[in-house]
């Protein structure tokens, strides 16, 4: 099986290939981003979550995950469950120079929903309305959802998602990513491949992102084959294996050990060059950890790695684990 290598279209901004890296809270920052393009193979780049609300009062954390240099075509992917603060800060990241601007309706999180953010906007579908309608209208570039499939069981079951697709299109949505859990379900249990293709045979005007349970350029393949998806989006599955991209774009391109190692400090460097010192172990020691699953060595480099109070100490854990892959 082949992965389609042609570009897409949202609205009038062009993806170089049909491969999206998913928002992932705390993730997916500019250094992420910057590291993952480095990587190669994907299309298009989301922020990490933006809550509007914390936009709007210009809170100085939220105005830093904005930042972006030159990366193109990005998205910013901003949360809320108020028209006018989800309008404002739809509008700010065009200013931050976004070619599209994401809302954010699949979140789980509590902490998120029960400010009526995230995925609590399935609960809702005239709010859904609003919000949407009113990030359109402040702004020039294509606006974009990313949505859940229900927010339990039997929303899902009753396939209200639908209607969701039907007024993204007239509010003038440009693509809809769909991960096809349920609110209720978290990251629990199997992604329902089947509510992606039943979001394409609607036939909306706008391209269908499939999302969910991509883990290995099989999966990628299998998900465009059983759902006619216009593009695969990509979360977990890249932080186990940054080189996912590259492997559904070329199904020969081979990852070794010492690629991933050499991943693992690439990453770390781009940390240091961004982000404080401090601020660039904090997040080495989460995502280094998952790029080295199944490294030889790997569980010895990962205690190593959480107990590293230095850039110093953690350079020596990665030359450590180089010399064991060697041997």
């Amino acid at each position: 099986m082949t992965f389609p290598h042609a570009p897409f279209q949202i609205r009038d901004v062009q993806v170089p290939n049909r491969l999206v890296m998913a928002p992932l809270h705390e993730i997916t920052d500019q250094p992420f981003r910057k590291f993952i393009r480095e990587i190669g193979g994907v299309g298009l780049v989301v922020s990490e979550m933006i809550s509007s609300e914390a936009l709007i009062r210009h809170a100085v954390k939220a105005e830093k995950m904005m930042a972006a240099t030159g990366e193109r075509p990005l998205s910013m992917q901003i949360s809320g469950g108020r028209p006018e603060a989800l309008a404002e800060g739809a509008a700010l990241c065009e200013a931050a120079g976004a070619d599209l601007v994401d809302l954010n309706m699949g979140c789980p999180a509590s902490n998120v929903t029960k400010g009526g953010a995230g995925s609590a906007l399935l609960r809702d579908i005239r709010l859904a309305e609003r919000c949407v309608t009113g990030m359109v209208k402040a702004v020039k570039i294509p606006v974009t959802v990313k949505m859940r499939a229900g927010w339990d069981a039997s929303q899902k079951d009753r396939g209200e998602f639908l209607d969701f697709l039907r007024m993204f299109e007239a509010a003038g949505v440009q693509a809809l990513a769909i991960h096809p859990r349920t609110r209720a379900q978290q990251y629990e249990g199997h992604a329902d491949w089947s509510i992606i293709a039943r979001a394409v045979e609607a036939g909306t005007s706008y391209p269908i992102i499939g999302n969910g349970d991509v883990n290995a350029a099989a999966d990628a393949y299998r998900m465009v084959a059983e759902t006619g998806c216009a593009a695969v989006m990509i979360g977990r599955g890249a932080l186990y294996n940054p080189f996912l991209f590259r492997q559904i774009l070329d199904p020969e391109f081979v990852v070794t050990t010492e690629m991933r190692i050499d991943a693992t400090l690439r990453l770390f460097q781009i940390l240091l060059d961004l982000l404080e010192p401090r601020e660039a172990l904090h997040k080495i020691k989460k995502i280094g950890a998952w790029f080295t699953k199944g490294v030889p060595g790997g569980h010895g480099f990962r205690q190593n790695l959480h107990a590293a109070s230095d850039a110093q100490a953690l350079m020596a854990a990665i030359d450590a684990l180089r010399h064991q892959g060697a041997a």
